[in-house]
């Protein structure tokens, strides 16, 4: 494997510029989702919905359990005629929005399975495990306390772990035998990872959480987990809500006990006009209300959240990156991590610590979402200054500019062109959420029959550490999430 550096920068207020198409690949009708009343037999309202004569009319998926029907019709006359049929609660817009950060990345030197790096006695005395030869980099584990689990004997065994993300790296060697199950839901695109830019989000958030515990690179917090793979965004970040709805299901189906939710968007509190991907033809025009289409997409998704909930999962999502305080901001809100029954992760990191590996590591992250009624827990997801330190470093033999080591280190980068699999520096709520993840997922591995959402969010509550201000506070919520205190419970 290679290393590589991404790191996240903080973005600007999230804008739908004209039309909600902005996936990568072929462009696609509108997106619809109608949601029935409770109690309502969705066969009758499918047949409703065919009877209307729209043009291009698709039924993509009834989800009976939730009461959801996805269609698809550029017909912007679709929505008025489905809300008069019988039983149909409401029929909003199935908005396509970009739910995480870019990135920039560079690559270094290669590592792989035949010559480990040269570390130094002193880093590798410092990684909790002595197998895992590039552990010592990650000092997340040392932030959740993970070797304290480790020690105890948990490390996931049992659990299973959903991912819903971007492309996946299938078969990076450091997770493929974790995985349990992966599954698409965007059109046009495979679960694999085909993305330009080489880094792959979703595989690093997987790592973080159970890479295996071996002879070689990195390891996960949760190392014995098994993971269920989901791709709901495009590999360039975007995804329609339905898409995430649909992940959700997949994940409860197949009996995950926690899924991990690495992104996030804004929703606007203003009305807009969708185009359909087609700014010269007016025709397909379609006036996205917030009160109306808005609102009642939160309900759909929060039907889904709260349906896994009651099936057992632990919905853990990123609080997003944008600095925003969310006790004062009332013009938006960022979603999934502010639905019903999910735990939103707030991130914190070292500054400094390329040059003093002792130096303090929970320092809230400079670009985290905050807020004392919407973060649940904090995680380790990186940190940096402006500027940066550029000044260069030496860590058991690794030499880089000081300001990346204060990242989250794990998989996630490839070079097509060479076959290759790298290791990459990664900063974000992202990587916050897969920490708390993974400790969930320990606790599932320990009580696999008597685990479930409400007893682990009361034993991260009763374990974390309050390294804030006391009590609830806007930036760790209720506290650090701590592996080690949370199976001694």
């Amino acid at each position: 494997m290679m290393l590589m550096v991404v790191s996240s920068c903080k973005k600007d207020l999230n804008v739908i510029n004209g039309s909600l198409n902005t996936s990568q690949g072929p462009r696609q009708d509108r997106g619809f989702i109608v949601i029935a009343r409770e109690g309502a037999r969705l066969e009758d309202i499918s047949a409703g919905l065919f009877k209307l004569g729209v043009k291009d009319f698709r039924l993509k998926e009834a989800i009976k359990e939730i009461g959801l029907i996805h269609v698809q019709t550029p017909d912007p006359s679709f929505p008025e005629k489905a809300r008069k049929i019988a039983d149909v609660q409401s029929v909003v817009v199935d908005l396509v929005m970009n739910w995480r950060l870019p990135a920039e990345h560079y690559k270094s030197r290669e590592f792989n399975k035949a010559g480990a790096p040269a570390v130094a006695p002193y880093a590798k005395s410092q990684a909790g495990t002595g197998t895992n030869p590039l552990a010592f980099l990650q000092w997340g584990l040392n932030s959740v306390k993970a070797q304290d689990a480790w020690r105890k004997g948990y490390k996931g065994r049992g659990a299973t772990v959903a991912v819903l993300d971007g492309g996946f790296l299938l078969n990076d060697p450091e997770i493929a035998p974790n995985i349990m199950l992966s599954r698409s839901f965007i059109e046009g695109e495979e679960v694999q990872y085909q993305g330009a830019d080489g880094f792959s989000h979703g595989t690093h958030v997987a790592g973080t959480i159970a890479a295996l515990d071996d002879d070689f690179g990195v390891v996960g917090v949760a190392p014995e987990a098994r993971l269920i793979l989901v791709k709901v965004l495009t590999d360039a970040g975007t995804g329609p809500w339905s898409s995430m709805i649909k992940g959700i299901m997949y994940a409860v189906k197949h009996d995950a006990n926690v899924i991990n939710m690495s992104l996030g968007g804004e929703l606007p509190r203003r009305t807009f006009t969708d185009d359909n991907g087609t700014p010269g033809d007016p025709s397909d025009d379609y006036v996205v209300e917030y009160n109306r289409d808005i609102k009642d997409l939160v309900l759909a998704l929060n039907r889904a959240t709260l349906y896994a909930r009651l099936r057992g999962a632990t919905l853990v999502a990123a609080a997003g990156n944008d600095g925003y305080n969310y006790d004062e901001e009332k013009n938006f809100i960022t979603y999934p991590a502010a639905c019903l029954g999910v735990l939103a992760i707030a991130s914190n990191g070292p500054l400094g610590w390329g040059i003093n590996q002792d130096t303090t590591l929970y320092v809230p992250s400079i670009f985290t979402n905050y807020g004392k009624s919407f973060v649940s827990y904090g995680a380790p997801g990186g940190n940096y200054t402006l500027p940066p330190n550029f000044q260069v470093v030496n860590v058991g033999g690794i030499v880089r500019p000081e300001y990346v080591f204060n990242f989250v280190f794990s998989i996630g980068g490839y070079e097509a062109s060479t076959g290759s699999f790298y290791y990459v520096w990664s900063s974000g709520t992202s990587m916050a959420a897969p920490h708390a993840s993974a400790v969930a997922a320990l606790l599932y591995g320990k009580y696999p029959r008597l685990m479930s959402p409400v007893l682990v969010d009361l034993i991260l509550k009763k374990t974390a550490e309050d390294y804030g201000a006391p009590g609830r506070d806007a930036y760790f919520g209720r506290g650090q999430v701590n592996a080690g205190k949370a199976v001694r419970y």
